[in-house]
């Protein structure tokens, strides 16, 4: 017979149990994404009370707040959606490069006041540190805690003990936030967004799950299908790319190209 005893916290690296040990009420920041879930998922297994934060705004997909939500407080977690405008900030108005860090900042900057006196903790991992992140600079600047990547976990081991410990879609990938698909230079607007979260969730709808609709000056929308939907072997039953383009075009993005094969990741970056 199948094993059906709950998972136990001793399932969990001692290291990140230490450092759990010392919060044992915290605030994660609470994305959606696998990392901060796990963080989540791992600080309830070892006995903390958690307040789930979750960031909202034009540049969050309503249905990622959604399935937060659903998550977190399926779980026992508390959970407070704060408001957050990046738009509004100049850099990002106008597609500096560093972007990144000034969302960053000025998300975990409303996140400390919100979580306040509680301390507050993201999900970077110690893949993380080694990679491209500019919005790592302003982690180490508002000194946020990050446990995963202090107790030396990568993704794959995050993936591992996630599966280990009963968490749901280990393999799930990663979603940043919608500003990462226009290129750097251009100028955000609420609507665009908007357009870019509704076609991509019709999209995820038909079983997509490793792509990104990338826009940048001068040349088509661009639907980059990752290497999980390139091939004769890939898992997922891609419909025809007249469906894809269609889904594009309704949704304001005509005269799309489809690519296929390369990481989707840090495209911009590259």
């Amino acid at each position: 017979m199948p094993n059906t005893a709950p998972p136990r916290s001793d399932a969990l690296p001692p290291a990140l149990l230490d450092l759990l040990a010392t919060m044992p009420e915290l605030a994660v920041a609470l994305s959606g994404g696998l990392d901060s879930r796990f963080l989540t998922h791992a600080a309830l297994l070892a006995g903390c009370r958690v307040t789930a934060l979750h960031i909202t705004g034009p540049h969050m997909p309503p249905r990622e707040t959604a399935e937060a939500r659903s998550w977190a407080t399926a779980r026992g977690a508390a959970f407070v959606t704060v408001p957050l405008n990046p738009l509004t900030i100049p850099a990002i108005a106008a597609g500096d490069r560093d972007r990144c860090y000034h969302c960053k900042h000025a998300a975990f900057t409303t996140l400390l006041a919100t979580a306040a006196p509680l301390p507050l903790c993201d999900g970077t991992n110690a893949d993380d540190l080694t990679a491209y992140r500019p919005g790592l600079r302003a982690l180490r600047e508002l000194s946020i805690r990050s446990p995963l990547a202090e107790a030396g976990l990568s993704k794959a081991d995050i993936r591992e003990l996630a599966a280990r410990t009963g968490m749901d879609r280990p393999d799930q990938a990663a979603r940043p936030c919608l500003l990462t698909r226009l290129a750097y230079g251009m100028q955000p607007d609420a609507a665009t967004l908007a357009r870019l979260a509704a076609a991509e969730e019709e999209l995820e709808n038909l079983g997509l799950w490793d792509f990104r609709l990338r826009l940048a000056p001068d040349t088509p929308p661009r639907l980059q299908l990752g290497p999980a939907h390139a091939g004769h072997d890939s898992p997922a039953n891609i419909p025809p790319g007249d469906v894809l383009l269609s889904i594009l075009a309704r949704h304001g993005f005509g005269y799309a190209t489809i690519d296929a094969g390369d990481q989707v990741s840090g495209y911009f970056d590259r």
